[in-house]
């Protein structure tokens, strides 16, 4: 376990405990974030302070059952857009990425079931989905499938082919947009298509645990866990580094990417309220140096 996964754990064990100063802190953390991505979604201040209010309600209604198996955040942000469906659902919101509300979501040379488009190793095999049981197995393993490439895509530092994925598979593009937006070669951005493609069908293949058990997918799937799972949004402390301007230029350049030119909502929701709390501190630091700096003088007969 992490050490941030492990001070989550311990933090989420305190709450249990009912310690109240624990439970002061972690609504301190958090609802700053979840705020602002509220009014990202909900016209009216005051419904966007309630449906905060009640995803803290809902996190501990189900305090027994939560298990660290995401950030902490990533549970709260699930909550809170359950939240906002549920209450504004004869309402239309606003989509996840701004970069959606520019481009369509149809896409002409997206494969209605991108999985099956794929050049099979095993002919045999039938992709389809037969029940809702196979349906909820499918989805847990194409998000491992999905945070494996994402994760290897970090760890390579493979940032170019990160970005496209994130277009076509989050932002749901098509090749030529996605292309155009990174001033790319369309053809190499189907070979990267392809190649992630080829990848999450290899993983799902290696997952079966029955003969008969057989997957479909569409890209609809893959974007809502993408976004469900927050599959390349940067951490809490990355986007701490980006304000300050401490990062490699490579990352540099790919958050930009995801908070300016994907929007995530999410990130730029975290991002806006660290940059409040860094011009709060910054004010508070003035106004102790204007302090120290003057109060000489009403010590002077």
């Amino acid at each position: 376990m992490s050490d941030s996964s492990q001070t989550e754990q311990d933090t989420l064990e305190a709450i249990r405990n009912g310690n109240g100063q624990a439970w002061g802190q972690f609504i301190d953390e958090y609802q700053g974030r979840l705020l602002r991505f509220a009014r990202t979604r909900v016209a009216q201040h005051a419904d966007a302070e309630d449906v905060v209010q009640e995803t803290f309600a809902s996190f501990v209604k189900a305090l027994d059952r939560i298990q660290v198996t995401v950030s902490l955040e990533t549970y709260l942000f699930g909550i809170l857009r359950h939240e906002i469906v549920n209450r504004f659902r004869s309402q239309t919101t606003r989509t996840v990425c701004l970069i959606q509300d520019i481009y369509g979501a149809e896409s002409s040379d997206a494969p209605i079931n991108a999985l099956d488009r794929q050049a099979a190793c095993d002919p045999s095999v039938s992709w389809c989905v037969c029940h809702d049981e196979q349906q909820a197995l499918q989805e847990r393993t194409l998000a491992q499938a999905l945070t494996r490439l994402v994760a290897n895509f970090k760890r390579s530092e493979n940032l170019r082919d990160l970005k496209i994925a994130e277009l076509l598979f989050y932002c749901k593009l098509r090749n030529k947009d996605a292309a155009q937006l990174l001033a790319l070669n369309p053809g190499l951005v189907r070979v990267v298509k392809h190649r992630c493609l080829k990848q999450i069908r290899a993983h799902v293949l290696q997952r079966r645990q029955a003969g008969d058990m057989t997957f479909s997918c569409s890209e609809n799937v893959l974007t809502r866990i993408w976004e469900s799972h927050r599959l390349s949004c940067p951490k809490r402390s990355t986007l701490g580094a980006f304000l300050l301007e401490n990062l490699p230029v490579e990352w540099f350049d790919y958050v930009d990417f995801h908070l300016a030119t994907v929007g995530c909502h999410f990130c730029r929701a975290s991002f806006k309220d660290l940059q409040e709390r860094q011009d709060s501190q910054q004010q508070e630091s003035f106004r102790q140096r204007v302090m120290n700096s003057t109060i000489g003088f009403f010590s002077k007969p």
